[in-house]
């Protein structure tokens, strides 16, 4: 029975000491993946600040374009690459029209037919009214397909909402969604501002002609415009989405966050949205 006994208690002390093993490691764990994803959210916000900074240098010989075109920068050490977007070359999901939507859907692949239909499906889901488009989709359809939510009758809250729309797929959404935003406010966009996703979808244009306005766009030099007065007073309220992309030894980040202008020096800007993968 001694015997028995202390083998018993061996076991046991062996079980503590690997639980105890076992609950460090994961300890351990969670502390260097908090620590690195804050490393991660720094470097996301320095490519915030450094856009913000060259959006409203009043010296336009050193503005930043808002076009989407990338800036460099070094922070302590590692390379990021800046992309400034202004939420007016977009189309806006809450504002456009259906020839515009169903002009960007085929421009994603689909056919017309399939397009049209789609199309009622999204304006659908932001329209407040319960009656519905030829072949779009109410709550009650929503609810006969078991989806576990239903749409929202109202406006889109981010350009990701897209993605619970009936009949809307992971490819489709991939190829629309860069240029797609919930912020602009206006119906129209800036060409001079817009990328290629959008040019390809303008009235008039071709992919032929949206590649070379585009090519043309980036030939021409960093510079911005000369801006009236004080940057920070003709921008306030624009929105604009800052694109931060770096690497480790590990993996590539890339952060985006749609921030709005203020008219406070001392506030100059509101984020609206803020995701990383």
């Amino acid at each position: 029975m001694p015997v028995m006994s202390v083998l018993w208690g061996v076991a046991l002390l062996m079980v503590v000491a690997l639980s105890l093993s076992w609950s460090s490691s994961v300890s351990y764990s969670l502390a260097h993946n908090t620590i690195a994803q804050a490393g991660f959210n720094a470097l996301v916000e320095a490519g915030v600040n450094a856009a913000i900074d060259g959006l409203l240098e009043p010296r336009a010989e050193r503005r930043w374009r808002a076009d989407g075109r990338p800036y460099r920068l070094d922070f302590n050490g590692t390379q990021l690459s800046i992309r400034l977007q202004d939420e007016l070359g977009r189309i806006d999901l809450n504002q456009t029209d259906e020839a515009m939507l169903s002009s960007l859907l085929q421009s994603a692949g689909l056919d017309a037919q399939a397009a049209a239909r789609l199309t009622d499906k999204i304006v659908d889901w932001r329209t407040a009214t319960a009656l519905k488009h030829l072949n779009g989709a109410k709550d009650r359809d929503y609810a006969a397909r078991d989806a576990a939510y239903r749409p929202r009758n109202g406006p889109f809250q981010s350009v990701d909402e897209l993605r619970l729309v009936m009949g809307m797929t992971p490819e489709i959404f991939a190829r629309v969604a860069p240029a797609l935003t919930v912020h602009s406010g206006r119906q129209f966009v800036d060409p001079q501002l817009a990328p290629l996703e959008v040019l390809r979808v303008l009235p008039g244009m071709t992919a032929q002609s949206a590649e070379a306005a585009a090519a043309a766009r980036a030939s021409v030099d960093s510079r911005a415009g000369p801006i009236e007065g004080n940057p920070l007073t003709a921008l306030r309220g624009r929105a604009f989405t800052i694109r931060t992309e770096f690497s480790d030894a590990s993996r590539t980040v890339v952060g985006d966050v749609a921030v709005r202008l203020t008219e406070n020096p001392q506030q100059p800007y509101w984020v609206l949205s803020w995701s990383m993968r």
